[in-house]
């Protein structure tokens, strides 16, 4: 495995989909329908090398997840790639943005960009 990664995204296709190339390029994903989740996933103790974040969830939004993901301390500092469809400018911390739609090649860089980098400060 090249590591974890907390994929959060309401649309179950969407999250099947993304979860399925990541997968497939030898990452572990674990997956959250919305903010509320992919903080329970987080407080499992799972260590994502790069948390993959939808915007617009319902129940708890990305930047509501983001919001206290940052009030977090031993979890502040994980590399967020933010996936959306708004052409509005992302977040404050953001290490990327993926705009919807995206190519595949496009999602497995910029997931193992992170990935190694948090690995090779391990």
């Amino acid at each position: 495995m090249r590591g974890t990664v907390l994929l959060l995204e309401d649309d179950a296709d969407v999250r099947e989909a993304v979860a399925g190339v990541l997968e497939d390029a030898g990452f572990h994903v674990a997956t959250a329908a919305n903010g509320q989740e992919g903080l329970e996933v987080l407080a499992q103790n799972t260590s994502p090398c790069v948390i993959v974040l939808d915007l617009w969830m319902p129940i708890l939004s990305g930047r509501e997840f983001l919001a206290q993901l940052r009030q977090e301390p031993q979890k502040s500092s994980l590399p967020v790639v933010l996936m959306t469809a708004s052409d509005s400018a992302p977040p404050p911390g953001i290490a990327a943005c993926l705009r919807k739609p995206f190519g595949v090649s496009q999602l497995v860089k910029v997931v193992e960009k992170h990935c190694l980098k948090v690995n090779r400060a391990a």
